[in-house]
């Protein structure tokens, strides 16, 4: 069997989608890219969690994976200081790996580990 929707047919559902919705429009949003400016200072030999402009979290030695003293929901920038690599791992179950010298701005996520490493190269060993 064939169902045809002539132009009135479609518009009628358009029009019930629209009331149904509310005229509300959902739009995806992409993560911006990294800033190339720190929110606050963070200096060598650290890595550290900004948000709302101040370090909420610093991190200065070698360090297995361990939780943070709290969850880190984003938007927060990550600012590694550090001549050696850091993980970040989210509550999602993922891990990301922030290079030396690097400025992050994190939107999408919930950090709760991390990992300060004593390699530059993003290597999880």
């Amino acid at each position: 069997m064939k169902v045809v929707v002539g132009s009135r047919g479609v518009m009628a559902v358009l029009a019930a989608v629209v009331v149904l919705f509310g005229g509300m429009t959902v739009t995806a949003q992409a993560e911006p890219t990294d800033p190339s400016v720190p929110a606050a200072d963070c200096s060598y030999p650290s890595f550290c969690f900004i948000k709302d402009g101040e370090v909420v979290d610093e991190y200065h030695d070698v360090t297995p994976w361990q939780y943070l003293p709290q969850q880190l929901q984003a938007p927060l920038q990550v600012i590694n200081a550090r001549h050696e690599s850091v993980w970040i791992g989210d509550t999602r179950g993922g891990a990301r790996c922030i290079e030396p010298g690097a400025i992050v701005d994190l939107w999408l996520v919930t950090i709760d580990t991390v990992r300060v490493d004593d390699s530059v190269e993003c290597r999880l060993t």
